[in-house]
């Protein structure tokens, strides 16, 4: 989706909630699909572990 829409939901989380905005250029939506993919998936996990609770 784009960086707007994004930003845009983000904004409407309130109290604990955690959210972050990661913008990776030049990925479409069917991230697996792609080279690179196992970066960002590592990205992800790491964001989750840290966070965690």
């Amino acid at each position: 989706m784009p960086p707007s829409v994004q930003r845009s939901n983000a904004s409407h989380y309130k109290g604990d909630t955690i959210t972050e905005i990661k913008l990776y250029d030049g990925y479409a939506h069917l991230l697996p699909a792609q080279q690179g993919w196992q970066q960002i998936a590592d990205d992800a996990l790491d964001w989750a572990l840290r966070h965690a609770r």
